[in-house]
């Protein structure tokens, strides 16, 4: 190897060892050393089989590798391949965040980490690898600890989702009311992990709102992160959005309509057996709605939010308030039985018709 310390050389080493107890004793991996002189990866290896077929792999090796690094990083490796094209790109690290892991394998790069994660796919000798280690990272780096959970930080998802870029710090700030502080350093968070592309000192240019969302979900969840209470309409769905119907705008109840209702309107995927509705008040929608408390066949759901960024870029049609596609997105992907399949054909509909949803 060259240009490379020592915990460099540690990395390389344990992750080829762990390559080698994961092939056939007949197979073998050979170093192949390089000329100083010649442009080229950190490391180049020969995997051989039995019948002397051989691939080779362009190895990278990354004390960390961040998401939004991945692309330069492949990139880099691709344009120093060592005098062969057919040569399999590799990132060798000593842990690769899951995130990490889904960029490398969508970019068609394979990857090793010392806490088990491998992902390998050859041709010739035909190789097919896929293991999973740890989740977290094990050693982590002393850095400010930040996630997505939290009334703040789902406003500002929801204003990355439902806002076209270009989006400034302070403009994002007011938009979501929330400090512009907190903003620049969740922005940091998102950026490293590829969710978002910023100018340098400059604004939001792009958003993956897709992976952003399936992430903000694995700190939000329908159930948990707001009051949710089940009710039974014995008139059924229909006498309930009846009674939505006009609400808000008599002055009576604020509410917003998500799950399944709200997904039936651009992408059906079955009729809906349960009305998810948002209320500022449990008990006034109750006695409004006509609902009977139950403990069992609820057709109805009301939910007091985590925040009051539900009712924000709500929906009006043919009477009635609806979330906006992205709420509705997430409360689903969060919910059970078939609501995440109908989270998806939502999603694909958001996808091709961005200009009908986004601001």
């Amino acid at each position: 190897m060259r240009n490379s310390n020592t915990s460099d050389n540690t990395i390389f080493s344990r992750a080829l060892d762990e390559l080698r107890s994961r092939l056939p004793q007949t197979w073998r991996i050979d170093v192949i050393e390089e000329p100083a002189y010649v442009p080229g990866p950190d490391a180049v290896v020969r995997v051989v089989g039995p019948d002397d077929q051989a691939s080779i792999l362009a190895i990278e090796v990354k004390s960390r590798l961040d998401p939004k690094d991945v692309e330069p990083a492949v990139s880099r490796i691709e344009m120093r391949r060592w005098q062969n094209d057919d040569a399999l790109p590799v990132v060798v690290a000593r842990y690769l965040s899951e995130r990490t892991r889904e960029c490398l394998r969508a970019l068609g790069a394979g990857y090793i980490d010392l806490t088990g994660n491998m992902y390998l796919r050859l041709d010739s000798p035909a190789v097919a690898i896929e293991r999973v280690g740890a989740d977290k990272d094990p050693e982590p780096m002393q850095r400010p600890a930040r996630s997505l959970k939290g009334a703040k930080a789902g406003r500002l998802v929801r204003t990355l989702m439902d806002f076209f870029p270009p989006l400034g710090i302070r403009e994002i700030a007011k938009i979501a009311q929330i400090d512009p502080g907190y903003v620049s350093r969740l922005l940091t968070l998102l950026e490293r992990q590829d969710y978002i592309g910023r100018e340098p000192r400059g604004p939001v240019t792009r958003v993956d709102w897709p992976n952003l969302l399936r992430a903000w979900v694995k700190d939000y969840s329908l159930d948990s992160s707001n009051l949710a209470t089940a009710y039974l309409q014995p008139r059924g769905l229909s006498a309930l959005l009846d009674g939505l119907r006009g609400q808000d705008a008599s002055g009576g109840l604020k509410y917003a309509i998500s799950g399944s209702l709200a997904a039936a309107r651009r992408a059906p995927v079955a009729p809906a057996r349960l009305g998810v509705v948002y209320v500022e008040r449990l008990d006034e929608a109750v006695q409004a709605l006509g609902l009977v408390p139950t403990e069992a066949g609820a057709n109805v759901l009301l939910v007091e939010p985590f925040d009051g960024v539900v009712f924000e870029r709500m929906v009006l049609d043919e009477g009635l308030n609806y979330v906006s596609p992205s709420q509705a997105a997430a409360d689903l992907l969060t919910s059970s039985g078939r609501s995440p399949e109908e989270a998806e054909a939502l999603i694909e509909w958001m996808l091709a018709n961005e200009e009908a949803w986004r601001v």
